[in-house]
């Protein structure tokens, strides 16, 4: 199957902007490359060969309801289709793997819920790959993006310009945004510069007042969105004052421009015995409303714009509905579309999992057998079937739950010694499951993993991309770390 032939499927019926979804995924990441002397970091943007796809604009409508629906499989049938592809063709190693059939289900499940004012922002740490946030933006027709690290919002950046709308989902140090502006500087330059149209998430009146300065010495008008504390207590305007004091830093300055408020509500999912999430999540919006009146009666002009109020998450998404009484117009989510375990939680919606992580088999080693115990294994097993084969994998450790093939179970010699017994896993690079000889899993076979996170494929450096049981493509993956001169 080419992989323009899977990416049409989706595409088809769709706004504009779909035309494009083949050329999307045909397309190479751009990067930030090296500068002259090879070094990494502060350097010009690499622009990939075909561009990038043209993302719908800020105020284009969700299309999520023109999603065509794909028959999804029962799991079982998807991963033996992706145990026989991963066999043919990426045998003998790791895969972090994406079902495109079941994010495409999962967008139109959430456009289903959302109200229709409310427009949807891709929260790129769980969901940690440019190509694969390029293709869920073409398909729901947004160019909203939330990024948490300078290194995101750089890549993202380098690929887009100024094309996509970028939020931050934490503060960034004023250093890791003037780094941002120079990385980009000689890509885009002076006011082409597309760092200048990111959203920067600003806390205190003391770190605004720092942007105001970065504004000034680089002559830039900077969009700032306000963090306010609508219950979750991890920063942020706390109080009307506070608000007040940190507007009053953008009216005293030429280059700061109010772009928005970010009050996020995390808190609400994980609402205690005895505390009602309905009433706390009811609660979170008499704040937000509250925020929002105080700024309009201390600065009315800096209101009279179009404004972004962002909110949600992939926990409390299903509540922002039409029904909500919210001055929330903006949702971030990721995770939803991953479905990952630590997700399982969720209110039931119809959400389907469409993310893994998938190991070879390398060895089968019959009787499994322990160090310093020659044939205690082999007599446990007659009682219990499961310990009777040894399977080691190319790799584990993954942040995620064993899931496929059924039957696996740890070696309770070697997997204790935490406890105070046995001898651990002698070789934590190849790691060993036992299970019964009748179970169908050979040398060459994979073994799949349900990541706990979303961000859990990061573990590898690409993804291996699925449509309809086909493995149609290969796309990177975020990788953090601190390059030297920049952020990675």
């Amino acid at each position: 199957m080419k992989e323009s032939d899977g990416l049409t499927r989706a595409g088809e019926g769709r706004r504009r902007w779909m035309v494009t979804s083949a050329a999307v995924v045909a397309g190479s990441v751009a990067a930030c490359g090296t500068d002259d002397n090879g070094v990494s970091g502060s350097h010009e943007c690499a622009q990939g060969d075909p561009p990038p796809a043209s993302l719908p604009p800020l105020d284009a409508e969700r299309c999520t309801e023109e999603i065509g629906s794909a028959d999804l499989a029962a799991d079982e049938s998807r991963f033996s289709a992706w145990n026989a592809e991963l066999r043919d063709k990426a045998a003998g190693r790791e895969a972090a793997l994406v079902d495109l059939d079941a994010v495409d289900h999962n967008l139109k499940l959430v456009g289903q819920t959302l109200g229709s004012g409310i427009a949807l922002r891709l929260v790129a740490k769980s969901l940690p790959s440019i190509r694969l946030l390029e293709y869920m933006m073409v398909t729901a027709c947004t160019n909203r993006i939330m990024a948490f690290s300078e290194g995101m919002v750089r890549d993202l950046l380098c690929r887009f310009g100024s094309s996509v709308d970028i939020l931050l989902g934490r503060p960034a140090a004023v250093d890791a945004a003037a780094r941002t502006f120079d990385t980009l500087e000689r890509s885009f330059g002076g006011a082409t510069n597309p760092a200048a149209g990111v959203r920067w998430l600003v806390d205190t009146a003391d770190r605004m007042q720092e942007y105001a300065d970065l504004g000034s010495m680089r002559g830039t008008t900077l969009q700032i969105s306000v963090e306010i504390d609508v219950g979750l207590r991890r920063g942020g305007a706390r109080s009307a004052d506070e608000l007040v004091e940190m507007l009053s830093v953008i009216d005293g300055s030429e280059f700061l421009e109010l772009a928005g408020f970010m009050g996020y509500e995390g808190h609400v999912g994980f609402a205690p015995v005895g505390a009602n999430p309905d009433n706390e999540l009811a609660a979170v919006q008499r704040r937000y409303a509250d925020f929002v009146d105080a700024g309009r009666a201390a600065f009315p002009s800096m209101f009279a714009g179009s404004l972004i109020y962002n909110s949600g998450g992939s926990r409390t998404y299903h509540y922002y509905t039409d029904a909500l009484d919210t001055p929330v117009n903006e949702v971030a989510m990721g995770s939803a579309f991953f479905y990952p375990g630590n997700f399982s939680n969720l209110p039931e919606t119809g959400l389907r999992r469409a993310t893994f992580l998938a190991t070879p088999v390398l060895k089968r080693v019959e009787p499994a057998e322990a160090p310093f115990a020659p044939g205690f294994l082999p007599r446990l097993a007659e009682d219990d079937p499961t310990l009777e084969v040894s399977y080691f994998a190319v790799g584990g450790g993954f942040p995620a739950e064993q899931e496929y093939p059924e039957g696996l179970v740890v070696n309770p010699v070697t997997t204790s010694v935490e406890d105070g017994g046995g001898v651990g896993n002698l070789l934590s690079n190849q790691a060993e499951w036992l299970g019964s000889r009748d179970l169908p899993l050979e040398v060459g076979d994979f073994i799949f993993y349900h990541p706990w996170e979303g961000d859990g494929v990061r573990w590898l450096s690409n993804l291996d991309v699925f449509r309809g049981g086909d493995l149609i493509d290969q796309w990177p993956t975020f990788q953090p770390g601190i390059r030297l001169g920049g952020d990675g």
